[in-house]
């Protein structure tokens, strides 16, 4: 089970994700999960970027998280958020069997900064096979049998969402049950501002003595 999340805000990009494998186990069929296995977050510090990753568990023989960081030691002359993303799907699509099915198999989230009007900008690119949703709501249609870097929020949108209030968060993996605690969780919070409790909620601190 593996849940990713990113969310682009003016205090900066927060990305989240779990570290359990599952195993299946092949006489009884079931499933279960074991922690701490697996780094599907890591850091790209020579871009200032974030990389998570949910689906298969290995490529080309080798687990997805020692992939990651395999691939990013080896392109650390590229010098851009999108170079690195067109890189990661070009050898993906190398490295990986055709998908058949069209369907999603493996996903990965990057998130980084991009300038827009001279200022750096967050932007976020989710790199993966199978159909995109959010480009087909904005008329764009991909491959869905080969991995794409689909730049879902770019900084122009980015931008247009923060004047609107609103700030993208972008959830993979097995969403479903966390995604309906969230809300439920927003909703309780919004019932208790009548009563003068406002989560989340900023303090200034002063210093006094007592």
């Amino acid at each position: 089970m593996t849940l990713v999340l990113t969310e682009l805000t003016p205090l900066g990009i927060a990305m989240a994700a779990d570290s359990a494998i599952t195993f299946t186990n092949p006489q009884t069929g079931l499933s279960f999960a074991e922690p701490n296995l697996a780094r599907k977050l890591q850091t790209i510090s020579y871009l200032n970027a974030g990389i998570s990753c949910w689906g298969i568990g290995k490529i080309s023989g080798i687990s997805t998280d020692k992939w990651i960081e395999n691939f990013i030691d080896a392109n650390k002359t590229l010098t851009s958020l999108k170079d690195f993303v067109d890189q990661l799907a070009d050898t993906l699509n190398a490295q990986l069997p055709l998908n058949n099915t069209g369907e999603n198999r493996i996903g990965f989230h990057v998130a980084g900064y991009e300038l827009h009007n001279g200022v750096p900008t967050p932007s976020f690119y989710h790199v993966h096979d199978g159909p995109s949703t959010t480009l087909a709501q904005r008329g764009i249609v991909v491959n869905p049998n080969q991995v794409n870097a689909n730049h879902d929020v770019t900084p122009e949108i980015y931008e247009q969402k923060r004047a609107m209030g609103e700030f993208p968060i972008t959830r993979n993996g097995d969403y479903i049950l966390y995604a309906n605690i969230f809300g439920l969780l927003e909703q309780f919070f919004r019932q208790l501002i009548p009563h003068g409790i406002r989560i989340p909620n900023s303090h200034n601190f002063s210093k006094s003595r007592i």
